[in-house]
């Protein structure tokens, strides 16, 4: 085992609870939800104390910002473990940027320019931006629909010129025949890029390949038959669904952002983490709203799949994922990484404020499953001060029951005697009630900068002999 294998060793202890509790690399693998209601201290206390434990370490990462002052936190963070220089801010100045369809084209790895996997990255950008507007009961069809008027329009690309960008698939799904007598008309056939590639691919389809020849022959058939041959009505609605998707990276920033390489080569890869660098993608939701959070949606799951990709072996630096405000950003994909993070030695950091925020923003009919699965699949749960009901029963359920015996006093008095007796009874109740959370303390001043935590994890006993520890964070020491 060389020696950054040892150095990164799972049981690697990055942080010690209580100062006798280890936290290791295996552990942060497993992946950590930190709960706390508004102003309770979770940034400032536990998560504030782990990442500056993951800085310390080395470990490279990828932070999402919802709020705007996100990317000054992590700034201070840096400067006060040393590590300023591994900070690399993805912002709107246009210094690093990631085209990332052309990125998924030309990266390393057999599935590199694979069609399907860029179709997937819109259908997740699309659930993200769509989660919970439709209540969960939208017509399958419509998503099928679009991906397969976004998987022919990625293929005239790559047949006719070998590059794609959101830019061009816009410009083909705008310029396609919207029925036969535009298709047959010269002065479409003048003005029209898609008809364009389409004669641009022709004119090398004796270079093609067999498989080549099928898609090729499949993308015409699709614009030039079966595109301009749907109803009017459906056709616009599909066309929509996409143009409105591909809208938020149209316009400034993020054309330039996620469209052009930059003029340094400075190109944000997501592999840059695995040397160590932390990338902030400072384009906060608060700020940039939808295109925000669909930017950094498409990041993470390029981020994620990157993480899979990579050999551990050769590579051992364990690398992050931190997400606050985590319910803007989660995906249906997420719990697919979850379970697999540990051997790809990625530690995902989730915090919110409660349960409710991951049901409202993912929304459908399903959406307490596909939550309570996210959930369940980070391993290490830290409750700060909450006044939501149903996260502090959640929490209570979690940590679990157990048998606890009660003391009574019993006393009878009458005109001529007295007795008093003691009883005990068992009962089978939680180790720590629902109420618990309600008095945690907050932090500030008033509380002289202590934050109150109780920690979870699967499977584990504390020193103190149960299954969970309360900790004390101090907002000026962690």
């Amino acid at each position: 085992m060389s020696n950054n294998a040892k150095q990164f060793s799972l049981d690697s202890v990055l942080y010690q609870f209580n100062g006798i509790e280890p936290f290791t690399i295996r552990q942060a693998c497993e992946g950590v939800q930190i709960f706390g209601g508004i102003g309770s201290g979770k940034t400032s206390g536990s998560g504030a104390a782990i990442a500056k434990s993951f800085l310390r370490a080395g470990l490279g990462g990828l932070v999402l910002c919802a709020k705007k002052d996100e990317v000054e936190t992590w700034k201070r963070y840096a400067a006060e473990t040393g590590k300023s220089k591994r900070l690399l801010v993805f912002d709107a100045s246009g210094e690093w940027r990631f085209p990332f369809l052309q990125y998924e084209v030309d990266r390393e790895g057999e599935g590199a320019g694979y069609t399907e996997n860029l179709v997937r990255l819109f259908t997740t950008v699309h659930e993200a931006m769509e989660r919970g507007k439709s209540g969960g009961g939208a017509d399958p069809y419509w998503t099928r629909a679009m991906q397969q008027l976004i998987r022919n329009a990625i293929d005239l690309c790559m047949i006719a010129r070998g590059e794609v960008s959101v830019p061009l698939l816009y410009d083909i799904v705008n310029s396609a025949p919207l029925n036969k007598e535009e298709r047959d008309s010269e002065e479409w056939q003048k003005k029209s890029l898609c008809w364009k590639l389409m004669i641009e691919a022709d004119k090398r389809s004796k270079q093609m390949n067999q498989w080549e020849q099928y898609d090729f022959e499949s993308t015409v058939s699709f614009f030039m038959e079966e595109f301009c041959n749907l109803a009017p009505k459906t056709r616009s609605g599909v066309i929509s669904m996409f143009t409105s998707m591909a809208d938020n990276f149209l316009r400034r920033p993020f054309r330039m952002l996620f469209s052009e390489p930059s003029p340094k080569g400075q190109d944000a890869l997501p592999e840059l983490t695995h040397q160590g660098i932390v990338i902030v993608m400072n384009l906060p939701v608060k700020e940039f709203g939808d295109a925000g959070r669909a930017a950094q949606v498409i990041y993470k799951y390029m981020w994620q799949q990157a993480a899979e990709r990579r050999n551990v072996n050769e590579n051992p630096l364990p690398i992050f994922l931190w997400v606050d405000e985590a319910q803007n950003f989660a995906t249906e994909y997420d719990m697919q990484f979850q379970a697999t993070a540990r051997s790809s030695r990625a530690c995902t950091v989730y915090l919110t404020q409660n349960l409710p925020n991951y049901y409202a923003e993912m929304g459908g009919a399903h959406s307490k499953y596909r939550v309570d699965s996210l959930v369940g699949n980070l391993q290490t749960k830290i409750w700060h001060a909450n006044s939501d009901p149903e996260t502090n029963s959640h929490a209570a359920e979690t940590i679990g029951r157990s048998w606890h015996k009660k003391k009574g006093v019993s006393v009878s008095a009458g005109v001529d005697n007295y007795s008093a007796g003691q009883s005990v009874t068992e009962s089978y109740d939680f180790d720590v009630i629902p109420q618990t959370f309600t008095k945690l303390r907050k932090g500030s001043p008033i509380n002289d900068f202590q934050v109150d935590a109780i920690v979870y994890q699967n499977g584990r006993t504390w020193s103190n002999g149960i299954t969970h520890i309360r900790r004390i964070f101090h907002q000026k020491n962690n």
